[in-house]
């Protein structure tokens, strides 16, 4: 299973729209976002942008009516009811997410990989890593690297780990953080960094540990 060619683009609220929802202010509901108690994506313009599915999760938790057009557009955009996103993960075959804009260095990784015998699927930019997720809560573990245009591999790994703590996420890249590198990656630390170039035998070695360590 490589690529996915024909996932739609990911459906987002503004953050006005979303206020508007929830029956609050703007500056309450960016509160809400910068305190962390709802997930959102911040664009290089600096806007907020939620996806409908975090929302309705937010507003559940919170004691807050749900309108059926917001259910709606939230099925819309990952294809799951919420209801149904456990049972889909304990169901389905465990999958690995390689997130890279360079198409060499996935088939690498891809290769690298290949006597898993486990779903492979790719994304070539974090915003299309952070769709997938949502839409496959198959995907056991990701290997991320950080040099990508659009969002940087450390802002794409902050939100993976705001929507999916649990999913381990291994770092590859040719540009390795020094002695400071926790600093580099702030809040949210991936599991492990592989420095390019790397051995197949290895990255194999290491993506074992990680889904042994899952029970799988």
């Amino acid at each position: 299973m490589s690529g996915e060619p024909s996932i739609p683009d990911p459906i987002f609220l503004s953050a006005p729209k979303a206020a508007t929802l929830c029956g609050v202010s703007r500056n309450t509901l960016c509160n809400w976002i910068r305190a962390g108690k709802l997930g959102a994506y911040r664009t290089p313009g600096g806007k907020n942008l939620i996806r409908p599915e975090d929302l309705v999760d937010f507003m559940h938790k919170n004691g807050m009516f749900v309108p059926e057009s917001l259910k709606d557009l939230a099925e819309q955009d990952t294809g799951i009811s919420p209801s149904d996103r456990k049972e889909r993960r304990a169901a389905a075959e465990p999958a690995v997410l390689i997130v890279d804009d360079d198409q060499r260095a996935r088939r690498l990784a891809r290769l690298a990989l290949r006597s898993l015998k486990v779903p492979i699927i790719e994304a070539d930019t974090g915003y299309k890593a952070l769709h997938i997720l949502v839409k496959h809560p198959e995907i056991a573990l990701v290997i991320l690297d950080l040099v990508m245009p659009g969002q940087h591999g450390v802002e794409t790994l902050a939100e993976i780990r705001r929507q999916q703590m649990s999913v381990p996420v291994i770092v590859v890249t040719g540009h390795p953080p020094g002695k400071e590198g926790a600093r580099e990656f702030g809040e949210y630390k991936p599991d492990i960094v592989i420095a390019k170039p790397y051995s197949q035998a290895y990255l194999l070695e290491v993506v074992k540990v990680f889904l042994a360590d899952l029970g799988l």
